[in-house]
């Protein structure tokens, strides 16, 4: 046998090559591709990445526009309770007597001034008259009972003479509840030389602005009497329409002026040097009620 060929050989080592690298280039093919086929795929291969961003920023929007919605609230949490407002409890008004009962005590407190106010308790004295009016004065200390027209209460006072000092009532009066007040005026008078006799029997100035100042202060004053020969009562004809001191001498100087008539006369104490004016209060009262809208009643009977 003869030796090979040189060149038949190396064309075959090339072909073996070729088919070598042609094997190389399919298994990676394969691999590259994959063996699933093609029914696989459709069913179960996983969604694109491209789709979870498209559906995201939609889903953000959305909800944007609703919580902007202007017709729209959010909804309440459940762990928030609506608690209603305080009750506002009515301030309690103090109860009154019965209209006997308190009808009952004025009586009695009455009848206890009218036998007081000319004994040795009232310590009457008889001023006589001195230069320069000559005028003799007869004056009692005032003595007084207060009334409390929610409890029924009585409280006697003894005043000065011709007046009890405010506190003396003050002192027993609690603010918020009426009251009715009652004092002497023990048939006092002034003579003065040439003027003749003037009495003092019904009401001072200085009663009708003690109610006021006493009303200011919180308390209420129904009525106001005085027990001398008669029996005088004034009440204004609105609650708690007391007039001040200020007022009541306006009205004075008013009434005396548009009559042309003087309800007053001087006096010039000669311990103190000081004037004193008395009033005819007899005369005056029942214009001067009408000028400060009260109501005033002279033995029951009504005179203003």
């Amino acid at each position: 046998m003869g030796a090979p060929d040189p060149i038949n050989q190396n064309q075959t080592q090339v072909m073996v090559m070729h088919r070598s690298v042609a094997v190389l280039i399919l298994i990676i093919l394969i691999a590259t591709t994959g063996c699933v086929t093609p029914e696989r795929d459709a069913g179960n291969s996983p969604a694109p990445v491209g789709t979870y961003l498209t559906s995201t920023p939609v889903a953000v929007q959305s909800t944007i526009h609703a919580a902007a919605s202007p017709t729209e609230m959010p909804p309440v949490p459940a762990t928030v309770t609506i608690v209603p407002p305080p009750a506002i409890t009515p301030e309690k008004k103090p109860v009154q007597i019965s209209d006997a009962e308190l009808k009952a005590r004025i009586q009695d407190a009455k009848n206890q001034l009218d036998m007081l106010k000319d004994s040795d308790k009232a310590d009457t004295v008889i001023r006589p008259a001195t230069p320069p009016l000559y005028c003799e004065i007869k004056e009692s200390k005032e003595l007084g009972y207060l009334i409390d027209v929610n409890t029924g209460e009585m409280s006697f006072v003894k005043g000065d003479y011709g007046s009890i000092a405010l506190d003396r009532f003050r002192n027993n009066m609690t603010p918020g509840h009426t009251y009715i007040i009652l004092h002497t005026h023990a048939r006092d008078w002034v003579t003065c030389k040439g003027a003749g006799t003037i009495s003092l029997n019904t009401f001072s100035l200085a009663d009708l602005a003690a109610a006021s100042n006493l009303t200011r202060q919180g308390y209420h004053v129904q009525k106001v009497i005085a027990v001398s020969d008669k029996v005088f009562e004034i009440t204004p004809k609105t609650k708690d329409n007391w007039k001040t001191r200020e007022e009541v001498y306006t009205s004075v100087a008013q009434i005396e002026k548009r009559m042309e008539v003087t309800f007053h006369i001087d006096y010039y104490d000669p311990d103190t040097g000081m004037k004193i004016v008395y009033y005819d209060v007899d005369n005056l009262m029942p214009l001067l009620t009408r000028e400060l809208d009260y109501t005033y009643t002279v033995n029951n009977v009504v005179l203003a």
